[in-house]
């Protein structure tokens, strides 16, 4: 479904052998953190709103703010420094909001007295 969260890369010449097509794929943490949020949002009855905490090197690498937008969410309201912080709102009302901040767990949800945090 998110087929654009993984990216090609070649290999080195130790694991040439292991790949098919001559290419590794692979999974940034701030893919596996948009591709968590978009799971619990889409599956947790009466979720509304997902935290996202990347640290720097997160959004160095993975670009939240493109990925959102071409999934629907728009920038409502922009938070700190960086270029990709802030709330994201879908047409169908359900929000992610990215916190560029560490020690806060990389996705974490709270809803119907529900709270998970990974």
């Amino acid at each position: 479904m998110f087929d654009d969260l993984i990216t090609h890369r070649a290999p080195p010449p130790n694991r040439v052998g292991k790949c098919d097509g001559g290419r590794e794929q692979h999974l940034s943490e701030g893919a596996v953190m948009v591709a968590f949020a978009m799971h619990l949002l889409r599956t947790a009855p009466g979720l509304r709103e997902v935290s996202i905490h990347p640290d720097g090197e997160h959004g160095k690498r993975f670009d939240f703010r493109g990925w959102l937008g071409r999934r629907g969410f728009t920038l409502k309201s922009p938070l700190g420094k960086t270029s990709y912080g802030g709330t994201y709102c879908a047409p169908d009302g359900k929000t992610i909001m990215v916190n560029p901040s560490s020690g806060r767990g990389d996705v974490v949800a709270e809803g119907d007295g529900t709270s998970i945090g990974a």
